[in-house]
């Protein structure tokens, strides 16, 4: 070769090199200018507020918050991580709810350098962070879909309608570890299949971490994960003609060191999540079958439920709001109670369309553009949408009930509509599966109808409905203007937190949650504990509604006097003087 050649040869590779530089840049831009698009879009309101709106409200925000403060506390050394500053003087009062581990780590470092309100803010940024750059990398590394379209699966899956009308339950963004926990169970089953055993047996020990902590986080998404997985492997046993108890045992030893390596180590991860939380629901039986029926999903309407005002999709709503609300007018909360708050988790109608006639390809005609779908894509979409049949509700019936009376922790969730929130991921996979040659060909042919079609995707996902609806200054100040304790307080109780305060929600609600959710916070950040709390289940003793009522005094007297609460203070923001002991005769002192 002549120094002509090689000149030519090296010029040929210098410019691929920079064309490569040149693609690497422009995805790189890509991606972050959809990250960018997407936490606009999801924190539109916080941010149009000047950040003084955060996820929540008055009564579920702090109470969220509150836990938080505990995790910051048992950071700090000052609390046992399994009993919380309220429903004191009971212990493993964090199995009364979402345990909020692994939010209570990321809002503490946030703590460093906020006030609780924003931190709150900022642990939601974190794990809309963790979720948009998870998805991306499950779709464009994990399954080697491509970066475009694990970049819009990583955009719709962040600002996707329900998960984002839901983000007023901020447990429930603990989603953004779907496709952690995927890439790992994915990683762990390749590499067992390449014969990487130590590697294989690493992942399924994080796997189990992951899983574990999850736990501790926010039950619902966690046990979502669990029982679709299970789900998985039984479709893929009959798919692969494994279902008979021989062929699965046999199966199971051929990989007998990494599945107990990673049972193993969920066994022994998972006890403190048992701990805190096997005795709470052997006292509190969990949700009764009745209390659940209300929260299924009803077929076709709950499933494209994206509320009355979706920009895109409030007029097929709007009139069924109005429908309801015409047949029981004496009950102007019933629309919401039917169709709004908890039934707003469906997919958009397009996103529908798209996830309908994808399985429909995967799973009946098992072909997608002339050639045949794998085993496993297969066992995935049956698994998928098995899942999500089961939450119909047929009148008072529901395939769900098997579910609630067979599967081990079923007896745990209310709302199983919550489902279809982790439902999203898996059915944006499936599109993608089923559908990204033939995007990807109209995208070469006709950009612009490509570029109009992925808008309406994003679009059809916001909501004037907002989930922001607590007020950071207002919330900040009202919790400033709240004396501690005095030094002779031992622990404390609330009749009234905050003066003129408008109703919340209902008169009932009003009851319920403003001076119990202030008490569990106020108890977490003076470090004082409460004897008030409010959760989806109480202590059985507990007997704190109605600070107004006559008999609240006497009731908290007889509270004391049965666990000999010595040094219980009362709080009373309407006095002069808001703190002053209870009367020692009373509380049996």
């Amino acid at each position: 070769m002549d120094r002509a050649d090689v000149a030519d040869t090296n010029a040929v590779t210098d410019a691929r090199d920079r064309s490569s530089g040149r693609d690497r840049l422009a995805h790189g831009a890509m991606v972050a200018g959809a990250f960018v698009v997407a936490m606009l879009l999801f924190f539109r309101v916080p941010i149009l507020s000047g950040f003084d709106l955060g996820f929540g409200d008055r009564g579920d925000a702090v109470i969220e918050i509150s836990i938080l403060e505990h995790w910051r506390n048992v950071l700090d050394g000052a609390a046992a991580w399994d009993t919380t500053g309220y429903f004191h003087p009971y212990r493993g009062t964090l199995g009364y709810n979402d345990g909020y581990l692994l939010y209570g780590l990321s809002y503490s470092f946030w703590r460093l350098f906020a006030d609780p309100f924003h931190a709150d803010t900022l642990n939601v940024l974190t794990f809309k962070t963790i979720g948009f750059v998870a998805a991306y990398l499950l779709v464009a590394r994990t399954l080697g879909w491509g970066r475009v379209a694990a970049t819009l699966v990583a955009l719709l899956w962040t600002v996707a309608s329900g998960i984002s009308l839901q983000a007023v339950h901020v447990q429930l963004q603990s989603v953004a570890l779907l496709p952690v926990a995927m890439m790992l169970a994915i990683a762990a089953v390749r590499a067992e299949q390449d014969g990487r055993r130590g590697r294989a047996r690493t992942l399924a020990v994080a796997l189990a971490a992951l899983i574990a902590a999850w736990l501790l986080t926010a039950y619902y998404m966690a046990w979502f994960t669990i029982f679709s997985a299970a789900l998985f492997v039984a479709c893929w046993c009959v798919l692969s003609d494994r279902w008979r108890p021989a062929a699965a045992l046999a199966l199971a030893r051929r990989h007998a060191a990494t599945l107990l390596c990673g049972v193993g180590a969920f066994a022994i991860l998972v006890l403190p999540f048992l701990a805190i939380y096997l005795p709470k629901a052997g006292e509190t039986g969990g949700h009764p079958y009745e209390e659940m029926l209300g929260y299924l999903v009803t077929p076709l309407i709950d499933m494209i439920n994206v509320g009355p005002d979706n920009y895109l999709w409030g007029w097929l709503f709007r009139p069924l709001f109005a429908l309801i609300h015409a047949e029981m007018p004496a009950d102007p909360m019933l629309p919401r109670r039917v169709l709004g708050g908890e039934h707003e988790t469906g997919i958009p109608p397009i996103l529908f369309v798209l996830v309908v006639t994808a399985a429909w390809q995967i799973i009946v005609r098992r072909r997608i553009d002339g050639l045949p779908v794998s085993r496993d894509l297969r066992a995935f979409a049956l698994a998928t949408i098995i899942g999500w049949l089961l939450t119909l509700q047929f009148w008072s019936v529901s395939p769900w009930g098997l579910v609630y009376a067979l599967v081990p922790g079923g007896k745990g969730l209310r709302v199983v509509s919550r489902y279809q929130l982790w439902l999203v991921l898996p059915f944006l996979l499936l599109v993608v599966a089923a559908w990204r040659q033939r995007a990807m060909r109209l995208a070469r042919s006709r950009p612009w109808l490509a570029a109009i079609f992925a808008v309406l995707l994003v679009a059809e996902n916001l909501s004037a409905e907002t989930p922001a609806q607590l007020h950071h200054d207002e919330q900040q100040a009202a919790v400033s203007a709240i004396p501690p304790p005095p030094n002779a307080c031992a622990s404390f109780y609330a009749v009234v937190t905050r003066r003129d305060e408008p109703l919340y929600l209902s008169a009932f609600k009003q009851g319920l949650y403003p001076h119990n959710a202030d008490a569990m916070l106020l108890a977490e950040l003076w470090r004082v504990p409460t004897i008030n709390g409010i959760s989806t289940f109480n202590p059985p003793d507990w007997d704190f509604a109605s600070p107004l009522a006559a008999d609240y005094d006497a009731r908290v007297a007889a509270y004391a006097r049965r666990h000999r609460l010595h040094g219980l203070c009362r709080l009373d923001m309407r006095r002069a003087r808001p703190w002053s002991r209870l009367v020692p005769a009373a509380a049996g002192s």
